[in-house]
């Protein structure tokens, strides 16, 4: 398993902090993004 950016971790800490659900999704998708696309099988791999 990979380390988290400093990035994605202040993505994470402000998502914590905050009340809106529109920007906690906001941040947490930030970190999906930035971390989870090498990890998600290529869509020849589906078939």
């Amino acid at each position: 398993m990979q380390k988290l950016t400093e990035r994605s971790q202040n993505h994470l800490e402000q998502a914590l902090q905050t009340d809106d659900p529109s920007e906690k999704d906001f941040h947490i998708r930030q970190v999906m993004q930035m971390c989870g696309v090498d990890d998600l099988p290529d869509e020849s791999d589906a078939e």
